[in-house]
């Protein structure tokens, strides 16, 4: 397996990759913002609506690859504002189907948190659905749970669902 931070022009390069990744996720079920039905058209303008930010540098990118196949991502969102230069926020931890419970959301997050850590970002925070598969990698990694919200969001087929919040603190 190979981990990437990959740019602008590696995300274009694989942006249907990225398109079917995101449709199976919510497919599955998981809550991600969107609701079905959701099409290639609706997922490949959401890859390119982070282009922007990837570029001005306030978000990675981290994708892994099996014999170069895209099987899973997350983003590392770095906060902006001059008093939180320290936090960094978690997004869209996507694993394909056929490849999950094989390590690869664990390798991705302990990507995430070595970049992390190059950029001096001490604080990590990210929201996941209840009872989920990542709530379970989360608390394996030593995540903090920091509180759940009742009825935060609704899944992809319009039920209620709540959130957890954790935190993770990076040591330098």
């Amino acid at each position: 397996m190979r981990i990437a931070v990959i740019d602008q022009a590696e995300a274009t390069a694989q942006i249907d990759a990225l398109a079917g990744l995101l449709m199976q996720s919510i497919e599955d079920g998981a809550l991600v913002g969107f609701v079905l039905p959701f099409d290639a058209e609706q997922a490949r303008s959401y890859w390119q609506g982070i282009f922007p930010s990837q570029v001005a540098g306030e978000r990675l990118l981290i994708c892994a690859y099996l014999e170069d196949n895209l099987v899973g991502t997350v983003q590392l969102y770095l906060s902006p504002e001059p008093n939180a230069l320290h936090r960094a926020e978690v997004y869209m931890l996507l694993v394909h189907r056929d490849f999950r419970r094989q390590g690869i959301g664990s390798a991705l997050m302990a990507s995430l948190e070595d970049e992390a850590r190059k950029r001096k970002r001490s604080l990590l925070l990210l929201d996941t659905a209840e009872g989920g598969a990542s709530e379970r990698l989360y608390r394996r990694m030593n995540w903090r749970q920091v509180g759940v919200v009742p009825h935060h969001s609704v899944d992809p087929f319009g039920k209620p669902r709540a959130s957890i919040y954790f935190m993770k603190h990076l040591a330098p």
